[in-house]
């Protein structure tokens, strides 16, 4: 037992002596765990973020598509089945976002080192898609199971510019201040 204690004074002596000599620590640890595998970790935190800019709803302009559909009880009439044309309307808005992120760098070794960090500036392009809805279509078929259609495009087109009117409304509060 004297041994051990004997082994253990020298031991700090010696880290003392070491820790005036040099700039480095020699720490003891009682418990713990360590990985010293020389690997970074690289990881990204969202600072900061706002659309640059989002068009006018007046200047939108959407695909309509049409397709010829048979339909039973058109209006709710029983005997009107028939072939009818349908529309659907499409729109993509693209826009630009910006955005202020950290990055951060950490690696693992054995002689600790302070994480890199930059705050880095982006600008992102993004799309948002719109269709139109068809429950809100002039012509329906069915009777207690009722689909609705557009029947005409101006119909599936006033839906659609409607809907991406209302979205880029809500937007507003997220656009950049110049």
């Amino acid at each position: 037992m004297k041994t051990i204690a004997n082994i253990a004074i020298i031991a700090i002596v010696t880290a003392t002596s070491l820790l005036a000599a040099d700039d480095t620590k020699n720490v003891t640890i009682i418990q713990g765990t360590s990985t010293a595998d020389g690997k970074s970790q690289v990881s990204e935190k969202l600072l900061e973020e706002c659309i640059v800019s989002l068009p006018s709803p007046e200047t939108l302009d959407p695909i309509i598509t049409s397709e010829s559909q048979f339909l039973k009880e058109i209006d709710g009439d029983p005997g009107k089945n028939d072939f009818v044309k349908t529309y659907t309307a499409t729109l993509e808005i693209n826009y630009k976002i910006k955005q202020k992120v950290l990055i951060v760098v950490t690696t693992s070794s054995v002689q600790g080192q302070e994480p890199v960090m930059k705050v880095l500036d982006k600008e992102l392009t993004q799309s948002k898609k719109f269709t139109s809805n068809s429950s809100d279509g002039d012509l329906y078929a069915g009777r207690s199971h009722r689909q609705y259609y557009f029947s005409t495009p101006e119909g599936a087109k006033k839906d659609v510019q409607s809907r991406a009117a209302a979205w880029i409304k809500q937007q507003a509060t997220i656009v950049c201040s110049k």
